[in-house]
């Protein structure tokens, strides 16, 4: 476990795609983000989704691992996809981007982010998108705005139940 003010370096990760032995921690840091913030996540509709976060090399879509060199224990985690827009721009999205609780605040998302920002410009992405949850966007907007992210959307959302 991380000293609770200790700084993560980046050589101290490793950056890789998604593993489907990566579910149980995916799911454990996702349930974290959940907990807090009411992502809407539902572990059956994750786990049928589980082969989406795998690298496939027709859509430009994958899934990142930050894993801890040393351990091989994973704390962060984000999915990233490029998608043409109606005016022909390829845009990039960062999407359930989430870092285990105890290493919140220690460079994880930020070493993760700069990678994917890597990915996308490789795809030709023109700009990037974050899609971050409302109730936390304050703090986030200052951290993503300290990196070039600028806040121009804002989404609303009408959850639909469905019968059973």
């Amino acid at each position: 476990m991380a000293n609770e003010n200790e700084i993560i370096e980046e050589d101290e990760i490793i950056i890789r795609n998604y593993r489907t032995s990566d579910y149980e921690a995916t799911l454990e840091i996702l349930q974290q983000l959940h907990d807090k913030y009411d992502i809407g996540l539902e572990e059956e509709k994750w786990k049928k989704s589980s082969g989406l976060r795998q690298f496939k090399p027709n859509l430009k879509r994958i899934t990142l691992i930050a894993e801890l060199k040393d351990t091989g224990e994973v704390i962060g985690m984000g999915m990233l996809e490029a998608v043409k827009n109606t005016l022909g721009n390829y845009i990039g999205y960062l999407d359930n981007w989430a870092t285990k609780k105890e290493y919140i605040g220690k460079q994880v998302g930020k070493i993760l982010a700069d990678r994917a920002v890597q990915i996308l410009s490789s795809w030709g992405c023109e700009s990037i998108r974050i899609n971050i949850g409302y109730g936390a966007q304050d703090k986030l907007i200052k951290i993503f705005s300290k990196a070039g992210f600028n806040p121009i959307l804002i989404v609303l959302e009408k959850r639909i139940e469905q019968g059973d």
